[in-house]
């Protein structure tokens, strides 16, 4: 079933006014491994997310692709947005434009620079592209 395009929206208007979130993936035994994200939402309305490629959270969605994310502000019990969906691992090389548009629009780092695409690559950073399927809102932001 198609998600609401009204709910993709109220993901990409809540990541434009914070990046916090919390990422659950699933480890090989079942449990639930927690990892506290900087977040940002693609045009479309799926949550990106950069990390290393050695990571945990990478090889659970290698092995399992189903993830959700909590999305949050910094207000403790404020409003949040629920995302589940079905992660995409994108590697380099073939990530790096995606990383650069990553960090550019997560906090205006300048990534045209040999610098920035070298320490990019020393660190083995990967793009996890989570593909929005379900959108749960708080109580409070399904009011507006």
């Amino acid at each position: 079933m198609p998600v609401p395009q009204a709910d993709l929206d109220a993901v990409k208007q809540f990541l434009s006014e914070t990046n916090r979130a919390i990422l659950m993936t699933f480890r090989r035994d079942g449990r639930i491994q927690s990892s506290p994200m900087s977040v940002i939402a693609d045009d479309e309305g799926n949550v990106l997310i950069a990390t290393g490629s050695k990571a945990v959270k990478v090889k659970n969605l290698a092995r399992d692709p189903r993830a959700t994310v909590s999305l949050i502000t910094d207000k403790f019990l404020g409003p949040w947005v629920q995302v589940e969906g079905t992660a995409e691992i994108q590697r380099l090389p073939q990530a790096l434009p995606a990383l650069a548009d990553f960090y550019q629009r997560r906090n205006g780092t300048d990534t045209s620079t040999a610098e920035w695409r070298e320490r990019v690559t020393a660190e083995d950073r990967v793009l996890i592209k989570l593909k929005t399927e379900r959108v749960t809102l708080a109580p409070v932001l399904r009011q507006r």
